[in-house]
């Protein structure tokens, strides 16, 4: 049996001193003595999220729980795990049929299953996203029932348990054997060394003991292509891309060329501003190959043929058009009302692929400033989020939906964020009409937006919500704890 973990009490905390009275070194040791109450909460912590794991753990009768789990799920999970986990380093889950409570695998080799659900309960209390609260349990029982010297550190306060956590986050994919090794090759001295040299390690031990996890690391490392694109408050973006050579070699003759044919038709920016509008053109083909024509239409024109407007302003263009279906952007601008009379302020609510938020007027104006030629704007009619739309039918129209979409932008799971793909749920469960229900159950009120995974907690556990006067929604969790959820994120309730 597993010897229980002690940490002394931490002495009377300096926060009530008046820090900016004392001298430099009385200052510094008010900090270092912060940071080491900081360290032993963290690993009380720690010690607490993994008691909550076992009081969810599945367990197997013939060995009462404790290690591994039987057989048959065992090698379910590792074929799962050889082709997911120890490639992707993520925890697994295995759903129930029907999309009732399942299994989690959070850690490593031989360690138990976990509830599904379980999880949620403890990511609300602890206002973590689902997915970082599975991530925060797959660590803490890693570093407890994997890498014991490790857990041994972080318990007496010698080790921080970020640090640890950190290490035992590469080992989670690792074998038994190549958890242990590192364990006792960083445990001694993990408190003093980078985290650089720690990865190394981890590295180190992949090549010694699991030399095909190696190989398909180093594969899947020299294959980091990608593209990312990040939006800022100020209508910007910045565009990151790691490809192959040869490709970035064509896209920046590429951005030199449109940049050029820009400065060539008339165009006064700087040569960095000329660059980055190519990246718009380059988007749109038809655009690139509109700006090609126009160049090649004014070199071939003979000056003693230009008209004296032609003289001043260039050539005319030739019409740009679009062939195909181009993609679209929608731009919702939420407009304040008063006494009747609307008033847009300087600031819009942007929603539109990977675009999310708050951005001036100003920058909105810029884009449209930026448009391409030829280049569809449609203005539509803005969605009252103060209609209370109701049906006599389960499945919601599309105008119910569309508001929906306006109201809620993320799942409405306390903490969760999530957006994409997502359900419409029913706060008050559905009843049939010829089963006694009444009429409207499917009204502006009653329906949520919840992800997959949120709806199946709902639907399949004793998490329940409401709505409340003020339009946010009351969830209360299975142990009782209540958030409120509105359009402002999440907050702690009654409990």
């Amino acid at each position: 049996m597993r010897k229980p973990h002690t940490i002394p009490d931490p002495p009377e905390a300096l926060v009530d001193q008046d820090v900016f009275g004392m001298s430099p070194t009385g200052v510094l040791g008010v900090l270092v003595e912060e940071r080491r109450i900081q360290d032993l909460a963290a690993a009380r912590e720690l010690r607490a999220v993994t008691a909550w794991a076992d009081e969810h753990r599945i367990t197997d009768p013939e060995t009462e729980g404790h290690g591994s789990v039987d057989p048959s799920v065992e090698a379910m999970v590792f074929a799962e795990a050889t082709a997911k986990v120890r490639l992707a380093y993520g925890p697994l889950s295995f759903a129930g049929p029907d999309g009732i409570e399942g299994m989690l695998r959070l850690c490593g080799q031989n360690a138990y299953l976990v509830e599904e659900f379980a999880i949620t309960e403890l990511a609300a209390a602890l206002s973590m996203s689902e997915g970082a609260a599975r991530s925060y349990v797959g660590q803490a029982l890693e570093l407890r029932d994997r890498l014991p010297r490790l857990w041994e550190r972080v318990m007496s306060g010698s080790l921080p348990a970020w640090r640890a956590r950190r290490i035992a986050e590469r080992t989670i994919p690792l074998r038994d054997e190549t958890a242990g090794w590192v364990d006792g090759q960083v445990a001694e001295f993990a408190h003093k060394l980078s985290l650089g040299r720690v990865d190394a390690c981890v590295e180190a031990a992949m090549v010694r003991f699991e030399p095909d996890l190696a190989d398909e690391a180093a594969r899947r490392a020299a294959d980091r292509r990608g593209v990312w694109t990040e939006h800022h408050l100020d209508g910007t973006a910045s565009v990151t891309a790691t490809t192959s050579t040869p490709d970035a070699v064509a896209f920046e003759g590429a951005v030199a060329d449109v940049a050029a044919t820009l400065a060539a038709l008339g165009d006064a920016d700087d040569l960095q501003i000329r660059r980055s509008r190519a990246i718009g053109v380059l988007a749109d083909p038809q655009h690139a190959l509109d700006l090609g024509a126009t160049l090649e239409a004014a070199e071939s024109v003979d000056p003693a043929d230009l008209t004296p407007a032609e003289e001043l302003h260039g050539p005319r263009r030739p019409k740009h058009s679009h062939t195909g279906d181009p993609g679209h952007s929608v731009i919702h601008i939420h407009v304040h009302t008063d006494d009747g009379e609307a008033a847009v302020g300087p600031v819009v609510r942007v929603d539109a692929p990977g675009v999310h938020g708050p951005r001036h007027l100003t920058a909105v104006d810029q884009w449209l400033r930026d448009a391409a030629p030829g280049a569809a704007i449609n203005i539509s009619r803005v969605i009252d989020l103060g209609d209370r739309i109701s049906v006599d039918a389960y499945e919601a129209p599309a105008r119910l939906r569309d508001q929906v979409d306006e109201r809620d932008l993320v799942c409405s799971f306390p903490w969760c964020g999530r957006r994409g793909r997502y359900d419409l749920d029913h706060i008050v469960e559905y009843v049939e009409p010829e089963e006694g229900g009444p009429p409207g159950q499917t009204n502006t009120d009653n329906m949520a937006r919840l992800c997959r995974f949120h709806h199946r907690v709902k639907t399949h556990s004793d998490w329940h919500y409401r709505r409340e006067p003020d339009r946010g929604l009351l969830w209360t969790s299975p142990l009782g704890r209540q958030y409120s959820v509105d359009s402002t994120g999440t907050q702690h309730g009654r409990s």
